[in-house]
């Protein structure tokens, strides 16, 4: 029977829980050998063991405070069990690691730390590596800080990669008007941060591969800080590949074909094969590396929208579909857990259920399909059999990171309209073709018909236009995007990949600018609107990605949000809101948009709208 459990909060201090505790570990040992009670135990399970590739039927786990003491025969188990001792029955199903997300910003979800880690516990994440960089782009140093700080007090261990390309270009290149930068010498202030375990993904490549001193900076001070460097190198030819290597990168998330992700794996990359909301890359990665025993392989989520962290899971989710893809499913643990603890250097504390090994474990009762049913993180029972267990200290953030839209003036609808010097006729134009699911743009040159100095939009044609934000600079970058696979008359967001400024979107100036209006009034958030109805909002106020609101409401008001574009437009918005969200980053090939207008990615410049 389950004794009542503390809801006490208790922070959790990251690398308080790596360092050797000799009374913690004293404590171990003597419940290992039985002259000590352990705090809770699980019986009749059968445990995934990660490191063997097998299952160990009819086991016990025993838990000494944060750690594992021990496995033991089920039969066996009662000379470890005392009168305080909370008993879990396993039921004969089965106990896996604690699900490790390498590679996510939490921002993506649209919830804070204190929303996202309640709703990713409940499916069994016990680990996530935060790169912060959507909030470093907006409050500089000081939002890394905020988020780092807000993490610790959660029972979800949140580790933190500081952020390496805020913003995500040199701004010596002028591609953009940026609100911060993060230097080397911030991130060697930032890794003193009680939960900073390594580097953020280095996403400019092109001052990478250029050996750029201010990029090869911070790679030096985080292998002198002792962290991890994570990379982020989409399609890049062999040459730049191995230039890019030899900086002393080796992760990748950005893989999106087979051989590629193959390639980088040949050359000791440790590669994420992502699948988030909008990014799913699992399917084709893994026919190509499942040929291959790839010992440098992930799961990793990179962006997650709040409603499939819902409804179809976290890492969970991701195992399930390698599953359902043939993958064994033991391997599609351990792909989840003990690998990408390696990748970290904590295997010897997470990702594996085994002696001294933190308590983080749950129980399930499927071996073909994981569903998590009891959560335990730290030692703790955060979920039991689905119901919460834990209280969760909510964090106070400071005003200034709740109100960071910063117009010069609000846009009229003119300003967000593209003009071509010719006031008729035929033009040629550099549109962006996007693909809903996809990270990357094509570039596409068509002609287009100008009425009075606008361009006509063809069938499955928007405006778009960015609006930079932090500075009041009122700078606006205007342009076509094609492929949404939408008819809308405006849609606003102060999620813009990386920098985050303002992006509107639409085939009808008016709703655009109304949009934009009312994205300022709520400080932040996506603002759909229509035939001049503001068909729905959702807002997200900390630093304008971000809501403050319970885990339940952001749901509620992002799903809602969703259904009613569905009724009225016709519209699968997670996958068109995503792709929207990344038009505006100028480091993924080929076209993009700023404020400053439309972007070459691989050559690194600013190029035209309309050649004429």
């Amino acid at each position: 029977m389950l004794r009542e459990i503390s809801k006490t909060p208790r922070g959790v201090l990251m690398r308080s829980l790596f360092k050797y505790d000799t009374s913690e570990r004293a404590d171990l040992i003597k419940t290992a050998r039985g002259l000590l009670p352990a705090d809770i135990v699980v019986v009749n399970a059968n445990v995934v063991s990660v490191t063997t590739g097998e299952i160990l039927e009819n086991r016990a786990v025993l838990v000494k405070g944060r750690r594992i003491a021990g496995i033991v025969n089920s039969n066996g188990v009662s000379r470890y069990i005392g009168p305080d001792t909370l008993v879990i029955d396993g039921r004969g199903g089965y106990v896996a690691p604690g699900f490790i997300d390498p590679h996510i910003h939490i921002e993506s979800s649209l919830l804070d730390p204190y929303g996202f880690s309640k709703v990713a516990l409940r499916h069994g994440t016990t680990t996530v590596v935060a790169d912060p960089h959507e909030i470093g782009n907006v409050l500089g140093v000081e939002g890394v800080r905020i988020f780092a700080e807000a993490s610790l007090k959660l029972p979800l261990k949140i580790l933190i990669d500081i952020p390496s390309c805020v913003p995500a270009t040199s701004p010596s290149m002028g591609l953009e008007t940026t609100a911060h930068v993060i230097t080397a010498r911030d991130v060697e202030k930032l890794a003193d941060l009680e939960n900073v375990v390594g580097l953020g993904e280095v996403m400019d490549f092109v001052s990478v591969v250029n050996s750029s001193e201010e990029v090869l900076e911070k790679v030096k001070v985080a292998y002198e800080k002792g962290l991890v460097v994570n990379g982020h190198a989409p399609l890049l030819p062999e040459d730049m590949l191995n230039a890019y290597i030899s900086a002393g990168i080796f992760s990748d998330h950005e893989s999106t074909e087979g051989l590629e992700a193959l390639e980088k794996a040949r050359r000791g990359m440790h590669v994420f094969i992502r699948q988030g909301s909008a990014w799913r890359d699992l399917e084709p990665l893994l026919q190509s590396l499942s040929k291959v025993d790839c010992e440098v392989c992930s799961f990793t989520s990179d962006d997650l929208n709040v409603v499939d962290l819902f409804e179809k899971g976290h890492m969970d989710r991701i195992v399930n579909e390698a599953i359902e893809n043939g993958m064994d499913p033991v391997k599609a643990i351990k792909y989840a857990t003990l690998r990408p603890a390696t990748r970290l250097h904590l295997q010897e504390h997470i990702g594996v259920v085994a002696p001294a090994r933190l308590a983080d474990i749950f129980t399930f009762s499927r071996l073909e399909y994981v569903a998590p049913e009891t959560v335990i993180a730290n030692g703790e029972v955060i979920y039991y059999k689905g119901e919460l267990k834990k209280e969760f200290v909510k964090p106070v953030y400071p005003d200034y990171a709740l109100k960071t839209v910063n117009l010069k003036r609000l846009p009229s609808p003119e300003d967000l309209v593209p003009r071509a010097s010719a006031s008729k006729g035929t033009v040629k134009a550099n549109v962006i073709e996007v693909k809903p699911g996809s990270a990357l743009t094509k570039w596409v040159r068509e002609d287009v018909e100008v009425v009075d100095h606008r361009p006509v939009l063809g069938e499955d044609e928007l405006y778009v236009s960015v609006i930079e934000r932090h500075k009041g600079s009122g700078s606006i970058g205007r342009g076509i995007i094609k492929g949404l696979g939408v008819r809308i008359g405006g849609l606003a967001q102060t999620i813009a990949h990386d920098t985050h400024n303002v992006i509107v979107a639409g085939r009808d100036p008016v709703d655009m600018s109304l949009a934009v209006r009312k994205l300022a009034e709520i400080q932040g958030g996506i603002v759909a609107v229509h035939e001049g109805e503001v068909l729905g909002l959702v807002e997200l106020r900390l630093a304008g990605l971000m809501s403050v609101k319970e885990p339940e409401e952001v749901y509620s008001e992002y799903k809602n949000f969703v259904n009613r574009l569905r009724e009225k437009l016709d519209v699968e918005f997670e996958s068109f809101f995503m792709t929207l969200a990344l038009v505006a980053l100028p480091v993924i090939p080929e076209l993009r948009i700023t404020d400053k207008g439309l972007v070459d990615v691989m050559n690194a410049k600013l190029v035209p709208l309309f050649l004429e």
